[in-house]
């Protein structure tokens, strides 16, 4: 039986904090002139008592504002090392009221596109393809209007390409479905272009279908397997992986949906934790934790996984869009209200919300089993507590209408992933 709304209201709030380890290990002993280095070197990064009790209660807000259960990692990174925080709250399973597991697996939606884009500008960088090659050089006579949009507009979502998920039956209606990519083009192709190719910026689903479908094309395979290859197993993600099916790896935070009982009746949770995962290919079929999200941003800003050259080509804005997120080639930049600059992403799947935010020395990733319509003011709450340390939840965005919205997004089933 389900458990009530006011049992999960009540249910216990767990923290979870820890520290990761400076330089060596136990047995590290000084070397010649390490008290020198040590009165030289920075402090290494500590987050105080109080910033993680502020931490924690923001989280808890997440679930008292609408969410089943919630997970967040705060990592920040000096010179002399690193802390972290990481917290939990309100349940992994409504039916069963287990609590949320620090590590758990979460469908991270669109989080999976800077790993896509992080593969394509690998192959160009490889000599493979030029961001200045169109869609019909690759995948010829597939997109309608292809020979005029560039792998540089798919990437930076200034294609004009229409998004493919706003044409998709509800989840629910089909849950076992199994998309090929093409039948997601071809709805598409069926509604046009929404404006001019590089005329402006406007986000769009279908634009990662065909970036997935570049690199398949180029490298003759799976386009999961050069995301495996070249940056899971490369970073050692271990709980990071792109399942095929409709099983979740475990341990897994459940998804709900507020399904009507009947016309005119309440709505009640749907558990949607299960579907088939090709309705976005190559747009939100990653399954990964908090952990492993930060460490793949934290790889990729500091130039582990792009050379010099296509880190630059992703991290330049190529336009801002009504919210104020200014796109680069996969990540998307933002100011926060304490005018701190951040690259991040967000997403939006049936039933979870996901948030990765990472500033030069501070890394959030946030997942919430989302069950309320509107999941996000708690949410940038968190985030401008973790992300302004100086101002903390003073200048945090407040009220819904002022809070930048998921692209994409809706607050029914959640067809579109964003």
């Amino acid at each position: 039986m389900l458990a009530s709304t006011a049992a999960l209201g009540t249910a216990a709030l767990i923290l979870v904090q820890g520290c990761v380890p400076i330089d060596g290990g136990e047995d590290a002993g000084p070397g010649p002139g390490a008290a020198a280095s040590q009165e030289s070197a920075p402090p290494a990064p500590r987050l105080t008592p109080d910033e993680r009790v502020a931490l924690q209660q923001a989280l808890n807000e997440v679930v008292t504002q609408g969410s089943s259960g919630a997970v967040a990692e705060l990592v920040e990174t000096g010179p002399s090392g690193s802390d972290s925080w990481n917290g939990v709250a309100g349940v992994a399973d409504r039916a069963t009221g287990e609590p949320v597991d620090p590590e758990a697996r979460f469908r991270i939606a669109s989080l999976s596109k800077p790993f896509a884009a992080t593969v394509l500008l690998q192959l160009v960088g490889e000599g493979e393809a030029t961001l200045d090659d169109t869609v019909e050089d690759h995948l010829p006579g597939l997109l309608v209007g292809g020979d005029r949009v560039t792998l540089r507009m798919l990437l930076s979502h200034s294609s004009g390409v229409y998004s493919y998920s706003r044409a998709m039956p509800d989840v629910l209606d089909a849950r076992d479905r199994v998309w090929a990519p093409e039948e997601l083009v071809a709805l598409a192709n069926e509604r046009g272009p929404v404006f001019e190719p590089g005329s402006r910026t406007a986000y769009s689903n279908t634009n990662y279908v065909l970036v997935a479908m570049v690199i398949e094309k180029i490298t003759g395979a799976p386009y999961t397997r050069a995301v495996q290859d070249r940056v899971i197993d490369r970073l050692g993600l271990t709980g990071t992986s792109v399942p095929a099916g409709t099983a979740m790896p475990q341990p897994v935070l459940r998804a709900y949906l507020p399904v009507s009982q009947g016309p005119g009746g309440a709505t009640a949770p749907t558990d949607i934790t299960e579907f088939d995962p090709s309705r976005w290919y190559g747009t939100a079929q990653i399954v990964s934790t908090v952990s492993d999200v930060n460490r793949f941003y934290s790889a990729l800003l500091d130039g582990e996984v792009l050379d010099g050259e296509m880190l630059a080509e992703m991290l330049t804005v190529r336009g801002l869009d009504g919210s104020g997120y200014g796109y680069g080639l996969g990540p998307r930049q933002y100011r926060l209200s304490c005018d701190v600059q951040v690259w991040m992403h967000s997403g939006h799947i049936p039933g979870y919300r996901t948030w990765t935010v990472h500033s030069e020395t501070r890394h959030l990733t946030l997942f919430q089993a989302r069950y309320s319509e509107d999941p996000d003011p708690p949410a940038w709450t968190l985030i401008e507590t973790a992300l302004c340390p100086e101002t903390g939840v003073d200048g945090a965005l407040q009220s819904p209408e002022e809070v930048p919205g998921a692209p994409d997004a809706s607050p029914d089933h959640g067809t579109p992933g964003a």
